[in-house]
């Protein structure tokens, strides 16, 4: 076809609102090309996109015959990937719209590029004397896949580190960095190497900040006061957390972005936490945008809900290798501090994908209902739903409007000092702020008797009745809100959690600071917010409370019930954890693993035949791929 006449810009990307891009795209490929057919694949693949699949199986998942897909591939509009077609159909009856073919293949050039192992020639004594340094204090067994990260950091392009909550994901990346410091120049940067942090929303980047924060106290502790480590907890201090948006140069105005392939940025060091919520796109856009020798530490858990948009981009890295297989000459550098066999055919990637699995942080019960959740454990869930299950995890069943109204009730008495705390005139706002982490209702929906809204409502109505406040106004003391939209001007994110609080100058919002201390602002000068006594479980990522509740909607068919909804959610609490559901969709919700499509994981995964004979390091691993249709409501 030519493009000078039908240029790739002109093409419709997912700019339409989700509900919108499946009509819009099909209407918009009908007028264009004037073929009902490939206006019908369109709006399988816009719905499959809406899903957040990444390509759409025209037989498997939208019923098109053989025939059809053979005259699909013929048609001037679809082409193989190899030059820009608006529709690619590749690997079978997979098709893909351009973008996402792109973003896709771009991406896995990216990592396995990056993924080439390059082990330094670092003196195995000192290499063992840098890690004992670094984790001083600490038991070597719980430790040991923290330590084989750390020194395995030196010379690394890319790094996923994965595991659960409280596996201490961030403290070992914090160690990494310093590695990462002290041999600057062997990694090919200066002596003084720029750390650029980052999480995809504003509340996790605040997260990681506080995180890195803690940390850094607790690692200043246990070194020795002449350690050369210590210097370089100050050079981590100097590094700024942002939002991926931000960092990458973002315009709201223009949609462009200031860094990629042609203006990369200036950091040696990229850190990245919650990766999971990275869509596709989004994490290509992070690969072109680095220096060919930066390298990119990705932390996250990939049991966790995916992005909003289309992809699964740490799933598919992480299950494209066996779980911390070791590739022989990464296996030998470890030795000296520790037993680590190197795993037959193990790929290179794969001593740049580590999981850490000891968890430190959440209670006993909570690691256990964790795992379960993780296997799709049914057993556990027997028990759970026999009120046999953990003390720190509780089902309640909450089956309609009238159990929702109920369950809400018994919360708000159990938590009778919480809401009191917070409704007090004399409240400071950083205790109202630490308040606020200690309890919080999760619904898997907005809208209905069973979400956000409904609930909100509910509580508002109460505490109207029992604090004296009229529960129409928009505003009251102790309200607390949550951030819809970013505000890059006033340095509010998507997320952000703050509480109104009324004194004798008036009435003001009030959020974490960047320094620790509150600061406010008037209502009228928020963007986009809602109540926040109850918000939905994609909003909480990046979050932790004491206790959670989770609700549930009661339909075991409902399309939004999954694992890893239900995982999250868990995930969110420290101590406690409500489960407020109908047995069947809490049984649905466990069973049904979201499936996204994908061929990424496939481009990371290959059987050792054809490795051997592409006379390329290619990663190894799993090869089977997705299940699970993509068009079935």
């Amino acid at each position: 076809m030519n493009t000078a006449l039908f240029p790739e810009s002109d093409f419709p990307g997912s700019d339409f609102a989700s509900s919108d891009f499946e009509q819009a795209l099909s209407r918009w490929v009908r007028r264009r090309s004037g073929s009902d057919l490939l206006a019908r694949a369109a709006a399988a693949i816009g719905h499959a996109q809406t899903q957040g699949h990444v390509r759409c199986d025209l037989a498997a998942d939208a019923g098109f015959s053989a025939t059809e897909i053979e005259a699909l591939r013929t048609h001037a509009w679809v082409g193989s990937g190899d030059a820009f077609a608006p529709f690619v159909c590749a690997d079978g009856a997979n098709m893909y719209t351009w973008r996402n073919w792109r973003h896709e293949t771009r991406l896995a050039q990216a990592l396995l590029a990056r993924a080439g192992l390059r082990l330094l020639p670092l003196d195995a004594q000192t290499l063992m004397a840098d890690v004992d340094a670094l984790f001083s204090g600490t038991d070597a067994k719980s430790t040991r896949w923290q330590r084989a990260a750390v020194a395995a950091a030196p010379g690394a392009r890319v790094f996923v580190l994965s595991g659960g909550p409280g596996t201490g994901k961030t403290s070992t990346v914090l160690r990494m960095l310093l590695m990462l410091l002290k041999h600057a120049q062997a990694c090919g940067w200066g002596a003084h190497p720029a750390i650029a942090l980052a999480a995809p929303t504003g509340k996790a980047a605040q997260r990681l900040t506080e995180s890195i924060a803690r940390g850094r106290a607790a690692l200043a502790g246990s070194l020795v006061p002449d350690s050369p480590f210590m210097p370089m907890l100050e050079h981590v201090r100097a590094a700024q957390t942002q939002t991926l948006h931000r960092l990458l140069g973002f315009s709201a105005r223009t949609g462009e972005y200031a860094f990629h392939a042609d203006a990369p940025l200036a950091a040696d060091i990229v850190v990245v936490d919650e990766a999971s919520m990275i869509d596709l796109a989004m994490m290509r856009r992070l690969f072109d945008a680095l220096r060919p020798n930066a390298v990119l530490i990705l932390l996250g858990d990939p049991a966790q809900l995916y992005a909003i948009e289309a992809g699964c981009v740490l799933g598919d890295v992480v299950g494209s290798v066996a779980e911390n297989a070791l590739p022989e000459a990464l296996a030998k550098r470890l030795s000296g501090i520790g037993d680590f066999a190197p795993t037959p055919d193990a790929a290179v990637l794969a001593g740049q994908a580590l999981t850490l699995t000891h968890t430190w942080r959440a209670s006993a019960g909570l690691r256990d209902a964790l795992a379960a959740l993780r296997r799709g454990d049914q057993a556990w869930l027997e028990r759970v739903l026999a009120g046999n299950g953990e003390d720190d995890l509780d089902w309640r069943a909450c089956a309609d409007g009238a159990a929702v109204r109920e369950r809400v009730r018994a919360w708000m008495d159990a938590h009778a000092e919480f809401f009191e705390s917070l409704m007090r005139p004399e409240v400071a706002p950083a205790d109202a702020l630490r308040t606020l982490q200690r309890a919080q209702i999760l619904c898997a929906l907005r809208d209905g008797a069973f979400g956000t809204g409904n609930v909100n409502a509910l509580i508002e109505r109460q505490l109207a009745a029992r604090f004296g406040f009229d529960a129409d106004a928009a505003w009251h003391h102790g309200r607390p809100v949550i951030v819809a939209r970013n505000d890059y001007a006033r340095g509010l994110y998507n997320g952000d959690v703050g509480i109104a609080l009324e004194d004798a100058e008036g009435l003001r919002v009030w959020f974490d600071g960047a320094d620790g201390a509150p600061r406010s602002f008037s209502p009228r000068a928020l963007p986009a917010h809602e109540t926040a006594w109850a918000i939905t479980i994609h909003r909480s990522q990046g979050s932790e409370y004491d206790e959670v509740a989770v609700l549930l909607p009661a339909d075991p068919e409902h399309r939004i019930l999954s694992r890893e909804l239900v995982y999250t959610a868990v995930s969110r609490a420290r101590k406690r954890v409500q489960l407020w559901s109908s047995a069947e969709a809490l049984c649905s919700a466990v069973a049904r693993r979201v499936a996204r499509r994908s061929g990424l994981r496939e481009r990371l995964s290959v059987s050792r035949s054809h490795r051997e004979s592409a006379g390329a390091a290619i990663i190894l691993g799993d090869t089977s791929t997705e299940s699970g249709a993509c068009l079935k409501s």
